[in-house]
């Protein structure tokens, strides 16, 4: 700004006077006031341009890191569902094998019942053929007996 005034001044002074050196320095005042004005429009236009390129960057910046953390989420959803899957599989293979255990359990019981019905049995017939064999020897020893005495009452001939 104040070598624009000066070059005016000069200008004026020199055309005022005649002075065409001092004229001319005027001009040269004045041209050198519009290329800091250009030096100073450029200046800032590169410092508009370097705040955008930083604001391009940072917007990258958050771009990349806002992709970054999607990625991580899913990364964690993923390692969850899987967790969850394991432990579910888990508990299914706990419920079957409950089961199986169950079904085993229950088996052995019914054989074990079986079991004792069949030796109750085989004691019951085993009772039943000693009385029957029992009975057999009275029998046959009531019908000795009795032949020894139709033996004994029969004369000898």
């Amino acid at each position: 700004m104040l070598e624009r005034l000066k070059g005016k001044a000069k200008e004026v002074a020199g055309s005022l006077l005649g002075d065409r050196d001092l004229e001319r320095q005027g001009e040269l005042h004045e041209q050198k006031a519009d290329a800091q004005d250009a030096a100073a429009q450029h200046e800032a236009r590169a410092e508009q341009e370097r705040a955008a390129a930083d604001v391009t960057e940072r917007e990258r910046e958050v771009r990349a890191e806002r992709e970054r953390l999607t990625a991580e989420v899913a990364a964690e959803e993923r390692e969850a569902r899987v967790e969850r899957e394991r432990e579910r599989a888990e508990q299914e293979a706990e419920v079957r094998h409950g089961r199986e255990q169950a079904a085993l359990a229950h088996e052995r019981q019914v054989r074990e019942t079986a079991l004792a019905a069949d030796e109750h049995r085989a004691a019951r017939e085993h009772a039943e053929q000693a009385r029957a064999a029992n009975t057999a020897e009275r029998q046959a020893d009531v019908a000795r007996r009795a032949a020894e005495a139709l033996d004994d009452a029969t004369p000898d001939v």
